[in-house]
């Protein structure tokens, strides 16, 4: 799906294009059946690293549950360096795309950074100084998170195509085409590479050679990305449901209602499934079989003067009995868990469409006015802001307090809270 940087959306090119994939599949899509079964059998056991010190995947894990680490600095937030990108155009973009949209997260692996860029490259940067090492580039515009596996990489974007990379250099191992884009951020999970597709079809193709192991009757247009749990996928379509899947073999388990567009990326915890949808609405529902538990309806803000409602297109982050997720309405949200009840909301300059990281009590988030902000998880209030871009549709990636995020001006920034005695240096008392 196409979003370009200004309101309103235009959707009128996607969607003739998703009408003509849509005619055929719509005949025989309700029974979540799979058209190509899987060569092998998955091992018992799925080798994912629940909390890694870097960030190899689209919010840490497969699960989507790791978020980053600290320690963050006393002080305000400062840029550290900041990377140009190219301008390109696309097919269905006229207009000129450079850094990140929406929902780029960047991969982080130790001294590198791997970055999703709107100008069609993957960018592989030195994460000390911004310095390139090696960038890869595709026929347009990348926005999902690159995922890492080992010496491999994958990464996918608007032109159809998953890649698979080398990491040392980025050369191009393999590519599989699919039938539309690819927003969704993949996960490698024993050899096995997983996503879902604007085409409306979820697929399992091999790492080591881009083969396809299954691929899914047509579930709808999946533009945000999965989470995984107890061998279960979770992912929510155009079309208004959230499928839960089988990771063998990608047949439907059951399948929730939503009503509306979810973009967002579910979050499973303690027996739940959060997510949200363009209608404005955060939900929950029961994980063992979609069972509706409860739903929040977000108001105010800014939604009249954007001419758009207050929906959500970032994904819930959940630590503990809390959730955290911004609006398109400007506010940020603390609901408790159980219940969907404000705890705390706070507004910024513009819409939210990155998602908020929770890392040691703080979260980091973009707006669309270009600002970063850090608010405190337990109460909301703004603990830093720094104006870094026009506009900030993407995610932040934080790895050892250092905050990697990408702006839709043409750049990428590494952020830090300055350090202890950043006040006296400055001449400022404290």
């Amino acid at each position: 799906m196409i979003y370009p940087d200004q309101y309103p959306r235009h959707l009128s090119s996607r969607h003739l294009i998703a009408l003509a994939l849509m005619l055929a599949p719509l005949l025989a899509a309700c029974g979540g059946k799979v058209i190509s079964k899987p060569a092998i059998e998955p091992g018992s056991k799925q080798t994912v690293k629940e909390n890694p010190s870097s960030l190899p995947n689209w919010l840490g894990n497969p699960g989507r549950n790791f978020y980053g680490t600290g320690p963050w600095q006393e002080g305000p937030l400062e840029i550290v360096w900041e990377r140009g990108t190219d301008f390109i155009t696309g097919r269905l973009h006229k207009e000129l795309w450079g850094g990140t949209s929406w929902p780029g997260q960047p991969s982080v692996d130790g001294s590198r950074v791997y970055f999703p860029s709107a100008d069609g490259n993957i960018y592989c940067l030195n994460s000390q100084d911004g310095s390139v090492i090696w960038k890869f580039q595709a026929k347009d515009s990348f926005k999902a998170t690159p995922a890492l596996a080992g010496d491999r990489i994958i990464a996918n974007g608007l032109d159809h195509h998953i890649y698979c990379l080398n990491g040392a250099d980025g050369a191009l191992l393999w590519d599989y085409e699919t039938g539309f884009e690819v927003d969704c951020s993949a996960s490698v999970i024993d050899g096995r590479v997983y996503f879902g597709g604007e085409d409306g079809f979820f697929y399992c193709l091999s790492l080591a050679d881009g083969s396809l192991i299954y691929k899914t009757e047509w579930l709808g247009s999946m533009e945000g990305s999965f989470s995984l749990a107890d061998e279960r996928i979770y992912i929510g379509t155009e079309q208004g449901y959230l499928y839960c899947l089988n990771q063998v073999d990608g047949s439907t388990v059951w399948k929730a209602g939503i009503g509306s567009d979810s973009d967002s990326t579910p979050a499973v915890s303690g027996g739940f499934v959060y997510t949200a949808a363009e209608d404005g609405y955060v939900y929950c529902f029961r994980q063992s079989n979609g069972e509706p538990v409860w739903k929040f309806k977000a108001e105010g803000g800014f939604s009249k003067n954007f001419k758009e409602r207050s929906g959500f297109w970032a994904s819930p982050v959940v630590v503990k009995d809390r959730i955290y997720i911004g609006s398109n309405n400007g506010y940020m949200y603390c609901l408790t868990a159980d219940k969907g009840e404000i705890v705390w909301k706070h507004l910024v300059r513009a819409p939210i469409w990155g998602t908020s990281p929770v890392v040691d009590g703080r979260l980091v988030f973009g707006d669309k006015a270009g600002w970063i902000y850090m608010l405190s998880a337990t109460d909301g209030k703004r603990m830093g802001e720094l104006k870094i871009g026009d506009n900030i549709n993407s995610t932040p990636a934080i790895v050892d307090g250092r905050i990697y995020i990408g702006a839709f001006n043409g750049k990428l920034y590494c952020l830090s809270t300055k350090g202890p005695g950043w006040q006296e240096a400055a001449g400022i008392a404290r």
